[in-house]
C-alpha cells in the first residue's frame, strides 16, 4: 500500500489551486464536478491533495493536516517566506531529529513541512 492524496473541503477550488501553485509548486492534475461539488487534483511529483469546493462554507471542518517531507526545510522557509507566507508554529527540533514547520492554507487546514 502506498500514498495516494489527502482531501481538504475549501471555500473557494479557483483560490485554492492559486494557493497551492504559488507557495508549494503544485499543479492541476485534473478537475471534475461530481454530486454537485467541485473537486480538483493538484500534484507535485509523489504528492496529490484534492480540492473539495463545499457547497454549504459554514461546514468546512478546517480540522485538517497535511504533511510533506522536504530534503531542506531552511530552504523551503525562505522560499515561502519570500512569498508572502509565514510559519504558524516552529520551526521544531523533534527528539528523533526531525526538524517540523507549520504553516495554514486559505481554509485553515494546517500544512506542515518535515526535514528528517
Amino acid at each position: 500500500m502506498k500514498w495516494h492524496h489527502g482531501g481538504i473541503e475549501v471555500g473557494s477550488v479557483e483560490n485554492s489551486i492559486q494557493f497551492y501553485e504559488s507557495m508549494f509548486d503544485l499543479k492541476i492534475e485534473q478537475c471534475l464536478t461530481l454530486n454537485g461539488e467541485k473537486i480538483t487534483f493538484l500534484k507535485n511529483e509523489d504528492i496529490r491533495i484534492e480540492l473539495i469546493e463545499a457547497e454549504d462554507i459554514s461546514a468546512i471542518s478546517n480540522s485538517v493536516h497535511i504533511a510533506w517531507q522536504v530534503d531542506d526545510i531552511e530552504g523551503w522557509m525562505a522560499k515561502l517566506r519570500g512569498k508572502g507566507l509565514l510559519p504558524s508554529e516552529g520551526p521544531y527540533k523533534l527528539k528523533n531529529g526531525w526538524i517540523a514547520v507549520f504553516y495554514e492554507g486559505l481554509d485553515g487546514e494546517v500544512i506542515e513541512l518535515v526535514q528528517g
